[in-house]
């Protein structure tokens, strides 16, 4: 992967062939690590595995570009950039810098977290006709709520909705806007955002889900990807539409516990 990897996104290789082998290799990894978790040993691990795949990535591309975490919208309020010249010290494995930051970052944080609640509530009802239609329950809606629910929705939101957000709308996203709109041209809600951009990060995203068990089922997260897309350039980085992701993948979770499960 490091050979892959090794040429500069600076230099003469194009931005779109430098996505499209990032894409490659977070698309092999994703198969990869699904393929051991048929391994009972490995079983709890493969989603970590590939969230940390994504995140690695993202990271990595961001950090090769000047300002890249910013220009990406991935820094999160400085939790993934932390500051580090304040002259104060890290502490004992960096715990004492990681609290500082994260009550630097809480500003942003709940300002996101506004957003986000106020997007639930306007897609959260016809999201639950279109699942209602979509799978055809055959019993009545029971709330039901899923096993150890607060350790699925912690996973939901660290393990699957931040690093699938910081690769395909920070990494891939930007990335392609900076390959086919590099003057920002192309605007969405006042933010910079060409609808071939929307569509084909949305393509990556639905694909990379699809190899991982060639079910055709699986390319309909190509419609909550353009959801995502819109809240990347609406908000100008990744927090309110990690919370939205993590949101809707625990709200999907809560309604298959209530409509369909035995």
């Amino acid at each position: 992967m490091n050979d892959l990897l090794a040429t500069s996104p600076q230099d003469g290789q194009s931005i779109l062939k430098r996505v499209l082998i990032v894409f490659a290799i977070s698309a092999a990894g994703t198969v990869i690590a699904t393929q051991l978790a048929k391994i009972p040993a490995l079983s709890d691990y493969a989603h970590l595995a590939v969230g940390a795949l994504f995140l690695g990535l993202a990271l990595r591309e961001a950090r090769a570009l000047p300002n890249g975490l910013a220009h990406f919208g991935i820094e999160l309020g400085g939790v993934l950039d932390a500051d580090q010249s304040d002259g104060l010290p890290p502490g004992p494995f960096g715990l004492f810098e990681l609290a500082r930051t994260m009550r630097s970052a809480l500003p942003a944080f709940f300002r996101e977290l506004f957003v986000a609640l106020g997007v639930a509530t306007i897609v959260f009802v016809p999201f639950a006709a279109g699942f209602y239609f979509w799978h055809q329950p055959t019993r009545p809606f029971e709330l039901t709520f899923p096993d150890e629910f607060l350790s699925l929705a912690g996973a939901h939101l660290i393990v699957v909705a931040i690093p699938e957000e910081a690769f395909f709308r920070g990494f891939v996203q930007t990335r392609l806007l900076d390959h086919f709109d590099p003057q920002r041209k192309s605007r969405f809600l006042g933010a910079p955002m060409a609808l071939n951009v929307l569509l084909l990060q949305a393509l990556l995203f639905a694909l990379v889900h699809f190899v991982v068990d060639l079910n055709p089922a699986k390319l309909a997260v190509f419609f909550p990807a353009l959801w995502f897309g819109m809240m990347r350039a609406w908000r100008g980085g990744i927090g309110a539409g990690v919370l939205v992701h993590a949101m809707s993948n625990i709200y999907s979770s809560i309604l298959f516990e209530s409509w369909l499960r035995p």
